[in-house]
């Protein structure tokens, strides 16, 4: 049970600094989009989701180079879990320091690579995976609930 811990913090250590890789690339777009104006919406989103399509691709080889196996199945599961972190972070309310929002970036892709290879072992019981997903669902949802009863609809 000794290598599963062992791959679950390189993977978080790759994937923490993939948030930072995000963080500074999103960044960089914007500031080089930024026109103020709803014209520059789309093609903003566009360029951020290719963004971050691209850098989650690009963890399977960094995955696989760094010997968390299987690469394919754990960057799966992480980008699963780090839109369930994204969904948790609405709760959160927002931060004028960008120091702040680098830290929480880099604490979200962490989690979502340690989660991601935690529910991809084969060696961690069936009974724990399963636990890992149920929260995994429960979690945006009870995000939705805070938000609901914080804002009201």
């Amino acid at each position: 049970m000794g290598e599963i811990w062992s791959r679950v913090l390189r993977a978080g250590a790759g994937y923490g600094a993939a948030g930072l890789l995000w963080w500074a690339t999103i960044g960089a777009t914007r500031a080089g989009i930024a026109c103020g104006d709803w014209g520059c919406l789309y093609p903003t989103l566009a360029l951020c989701l290719i963004i971050t399509i691209g850098i989650l691709a690009a963890m399977v080889p960094l995955l696989h180079r760094i010997g968390v196996r299987p690469a394919g199945r754990v960057a799966a599961r992480a980008a699963v879990v780090l839109l369930a972190v994204r969904v948790l972070a609405e709760v959160l309310p927002p931060s004028p320091v960008q120091l702040v929002v680098l830290g929480r970036t880099a604490a979200a892709f962490t989690l979502a690579g340690m989660a991601g290879t935690f529910l991809a072992a084969a060696e961690v019981p069936a009974r724990w995976r399963m636990l890992g997903w149920f929260g995994l669902i429960a979690a945006p949802s009870a995000a939705f609930a805070l938000l609901v009863l914080r804002r009201g609809f």
